[in-house]
């Protein structure tokens, strides 16, 4: 899941101190991205780790080290790579984004900080205005998450995961017919996937339709599987979401 809150104060002037950048870096570093897209991050950590230990400023190459560690959930020291980026560039909006990413697991108050900066800095940052969605609904906020969706939906393009979110976020907020609505037919394509699925279901259990969701999951899962996440999904009803609950109703 991806209005009005307080910003943070704008992040102040970026260091004088110049940034590596060489050259040859920035070719090698095609491949790291090439690896990050290719679901290889292993590759893109040993790339960017390469470059780095010839330039240890080089800000691309921190932040796909960043990218890398944050692809194999070693989240500590993802962190320290984005927060090596900010002590070089205060603006980073990649390190910015990053961080605000690792903190939505823990520190959802903290991540809606992080995307409402970089927010600042580039209002029309769609990718921001969606993760502080997810935010919101995470401190309960659901008004406010479901705002930020429609403006990134409403801005076109590729807009899918944040209409799946909005559906989400409107089945928590007790709108579940509306949520089922906007899932259906999404979960319904030949190409949906297994989670879309089951965020469909998520939506049908909390409109009170039951048997529907248990046909689909029934597609996916075994029938004890199906009963324990049935279950999981009525406790979304009745305990404040967290991203451990959701978690454990996936």
């Amino acid at each position: 899941m991806r209005i009005t809150f307080p910003f943070l104060i704008l992040l102040v002037l970026a260091s004088c101190n110049p940034v590596d950048r060489p050259k040859q870096g920035k070719l090698t570093l095609g491949l790291a991205d090439t690896a990050l897209a290719g679901g290889a991050p292993r590759l893109a950590l040993q790339v960017s780790q390469a470059v780095l230990a010839q330039h240890p400023r080089d800000v691309p190459a921190l932040l796909r080290q960043g990218d890398a560690y944050y692809a194999l959930r070693e989240l500590a020291k993802a962190t320290e790579s984005y927060n090596r980026v900010l002590e070089l560039q205060q603006h980073s909006i990649d390190a910015l984004l990053g961080l605000g990413r690792i903190a939505l697991a823990t520190d959802p108050a903290g991540a809606m900080s992080r995307f409402g900066q970089v927010l600042v800095l580039d209002p029309q940052n769609q990718a921001a205005r969606s993760d502080r969605g997810i935010a919101f609904d995470l401190l309960g906020r659901h008004a406010d998450a479901q705002s930020d969706y429609r403006q990134v939906i409403a801005a076109g393009g590729d807009a899918t995961a944040t209409e799946v979110d909005l559906g989400l976020s409107l089945a928590m907020s007790g709108d579940a017919d509306s949520a089922v609505q906007i899932l259906q037919p999404i979960a319904s394509a030949s190409d949906a996937s297994a989670r879309v699925r089951q965020d469909l279901a998520v939506a049908l259990v909390l409109d009170g339709r039951n048997e529907e969701a248990e046909r689909i999951l029934l597609t996916q899962m075994s029938p004890e599987q199906v009963r324990v996440a049935i279950a999981a999904y009525r406790a979304l009803r009745d305990r404040p979401l967290t991203p451990a609950l959701l978690d454990n109703a996936s």
